[in-house]
């Protein structure tokens, strides 16, 4: 199909939207008046990155992404173990002109290096690293809630809330060939949902320990049209973490290196059907609404729930 995204071109709304008389990308084919942004400024930097991330106005959009999983031990060569492919309902809330609640839920799917197809539930694939077969499973995260403004932004309604810093949005920012590129850069620090004493071989420590790196690229004329709420953006995310809990690596030095790339898309349609698909056999409360889930859940949270 014309419309389907596949993993190796990339790598190598719902009903919830809401009739606002602001348009997005796909209808911006009339001429508007462009309004220049200055990206210095924090309220012009965090209207141009919500609109590449998410919207500026109440509606939905779904982020998709694909890539590797490598695992890192000093000394060792890097060892690919894995692909992953993920949908995120990213839902925008407008709460006052220069207020927005944004919310993520994500229903994950692992694929077999080198192969197009999703694992089967208890499917095992090698750890390259120690030998042993390993089992993972598709896991879902969220709902975490982003609060954006014209200062720095939080997490909100999550076990990890980030304070109110109070300083100004500024996310670095280029233009190149008539695109913005935007990015962001987090480090995460905070207590593991796995002990070691409890689960000494799924735990890689007292503390979840991640550093992420993203960029996001859209059209600097849709960016900069107030017509415009959401526009199309390309996606790219690097980021090192403990190792997994199905990874079953313990306390061994090294982590788990993560590459992905995608797109934001402006219509559930417009995801691959295979992955719709698969998220419906393996993820179906994903597509409920008008929220997939109400309580926060992660992959942790779910490796402990299976071993009860």
């Amino acid at each position: 199909m014309a419309n389907e995204l596949t993993r190796r071109a990339l790598l190598g709304t719902v009903a919830v939207t809401a009739i606002t008389g602001v348009t997005t990308s796909a209808g911006a084919g009339k001429k508007s008046a462009r309004k220049s942004l200055d990206f210095s400024d924090p309220i012009d930097n965090v209207t141009a990155y919500l609109k590449l991330r998410a919207a500026t106005e109440t509606r939905d959009v779904f982020m998709w992404f694909t890539g590797t999983l490598d695992l890192v031990v000093p000394g060792d060569p890097v060892r690919p173990i894995i692909a992953v492919e993920s949908l995120i309902l990213r839902r925008t809330e407008r709460l006052a002109p220069l207020q927005w609640n944004v919310t993520d839920w994500e229903a994950a799917l692992y694929r077999p290096l080198d192969s197009d197809r999703y694992l089967e539930p208890g499917e095992q694939i090698r750890n390259p690293v120690t030998g042993r077969e390993v089992e993972p499973f598709h896991y879902r995260e969220g709902p975490v809630r982003f609060r954006f403004s014209d200062r720095e932004p939080r997490i909100v309604g999550s076990r990890d809330i980030l304070p109110d810093t109070g300083r100004p949005f500024s996310y670095p920012w280029r233009i190149v060939n008539g695109d913005l590129w935007m990015t962001k850069s987090s480090y995460i620090r905070a207590p593991n949902w796995l002990t070691p004493s409890e689960f000494p071989e799924e735990s890689s420590g007292p503390q979840i320990v991640v550093a992420t790196h993203s960029s996001l690229r859209g059209a600097l004329a849709e960016v900069e049209d107030p017509t415009v709420d959401a526009v199309r953006s390309d996606f790219a995310y690097t980021a090192t973490s403990g190792w997994l809990p199905w990874m079953k690596m313990g306390s061994a030095p090294g982590f788990v290196s993560w590459a992905e790339s995608g797109r934001k898309l402006l219509a559930l349609d417009e995801a691959p059907t295979v992955q719709l698909a698969a998220l419906r056999r393996h993820h179906a409360d994903w597509f409920a609404r008008p929220e997939p889930w109400p309580e926060f859940t992660n992959m942790y949270l779910q490796y402990k729930a299976r071993r009860r």
